[in-house]
């Protein structure tokens, strides 16, 4: 079977969660299928030398475009080309024609849910949701298989979209290899890198996005420093100095800025000394599909703050600390709580180390390859009935 991977992003040095997913994936199915054929479509960016062809697996390398020419003009005539059987769209949005088989991976359908408030971020997040929601469904109803990430966001793609149900599955999402917990008296070089403090610190992903819920978080962080609870220090990476003063100043919170560290971007290889290093690690999400900073997190064993919504408790079992993300106060008090409380502190160290076992990216692959198998077999039987 010829199979084609559009991975336009995987090579680009600011890698996020669906680059992250769609990488980890084709390094697995590298490892444990020989025989199919692949092809993986990749924008040629800066980080092309974190994969490589093997006998079975052709990189194209195609230069940089507009998302939606490279998706709607040129990835159709690449299937075409490349006489694929099976064209796999891994970011959320897929050609609306193929030549082929088609199978596309809704992470989540925020842009496609009409009650919903979560809307807005940046121009160039705004743009992407518009594009997602002028093409997706028209994808949706040609796509042989559509893949999410959570058995949450599944029954939330059902819901919006009628009579799919059969063609949606499941296949979770995991951590890379990198994070685990580190020896104690190892060396964190990145904490220098980064500038970071030499004392352990509350840790969080900051975004402009609505769904991540940086303004509540911030604000939850506030009220703990106006309360005089605050003794350590605040590390947000992804958010420039000039976002979180905004936020500060919208909540009229501008004094804690003398308590946080800006990293800005992270490198995906570096962020295990960031969470080996962190008291907490606040995971406060209004709306997630899977979540998996919560896994690399306890995978190195560093306590979770998360938001009690549906995906995240689907991932983190009962090995973080549950709070409502719409409450700074509940917020607040969950930090303190882990903060302040060494016994349920461990009880998470320990919960999450078992909670992260639970995943594999090769479990994950594994089942992808049953899901392309799938597809061909379907071919081939109805093949035989019309002959």
């Amino acid at each position: 079977m010829r199979i084609g991977i559009e991975a336009f992003r995987i090579f680009r040095a600011h890698k996020h969660g669906m680059d992250i997913v769609a990488l980890e994936l084709i390094r697995q199915l590298q490892n444990n299928d020989k025989t199919n054929q692949y092809y993986i479509f990749c924008f040629d960016d800066d980080d092309s030398h974190i994969l490589h062809e093997t006998n079975n697996f052709t990189i194209i390398k195609i230069k940089s475009l507009p998302t939606p020419l490279a998706e709607q003009v040129l990835l159709p005539f690449l299937t075409v080309y490349y006489k694929l059987d099976v064209l796999h769209s891994t970011g959320n949005t897929a050609p609306l024609l193929t030549f082929c088989k088609q199978i596309v991976t809704l992470h989540d359908i925020i842009y496609l849910e009409p009650k919903s408030k979560l809307k807005g971020g940046s121009i160039y997040q705004q743009i992407g949701n518009f594009y997602r929601k002028l093409i997706v469904p028209g994808v949706i109803k040609r796509a042989s298989k559509i893949i999410t990430v959570s058995n949450s966001e599944k029954e939330i793609i059902t819901e919006n979209i009628p009579n799919l149900h059969s063609r949606v599955e499941v296949i979770p999402n995991s951590y890379s290899s990198h994070f685990y917990k580190k020896p104690e008296g190892t060396s964190l070089n990145n904490l220098v890198r980064y500038k970071l403090p030499e004392k352990p610190f509350i840790f969080l992903f900051g975004n402009t996005d609505p769904k991540k819920n940086t303004l509540t978080t911030l604000k939850a962080l506030g009220l703990i420093h106006q309360q005089g609870k605050l003794d350590c220090k605040i590390v947000v990476s992804d958010l420039s100095k000039r976002n979180i003063k905004s936020m500060l100043k919208a909540l009229k919170m501008e004094a804690l800025i003398n308590e946080i560290i800006i990293t800005n971007y992270i490198s995906n290889t570096d962020v295990p000394d960031i969470y080996n290093h962190s008291k907490v690690f606040l995971y406060t999400s209004l709306r997630e599909s899977f979540g998996i900073p919560v896994l690399e997190a306890m995978s190195c064993g560093t306590p979770v703050v998360a938001s009690g919504i549906p995906a995240i408790k689907e991932t983190a079992g009962s090995a973080a600390h549950f709070v409502n993300p719409e409450s700074a106060d509940d917020i607040a008090k969950g930090i303190l709580e882990v903060l302040n409380n060494e016994e349920l502190s461990s009880k998470l160290i320990h919960r999450g180390h078992q909670q992260a076992q639970k995943f594999s990216w090769q479990k994950s692959s594994l089942t992808l390859i049953e899901t392309y198998q799938s597809l061909c077999e379907a071919d081939s039987k109805a093949s035989t009935i019309v002959n």
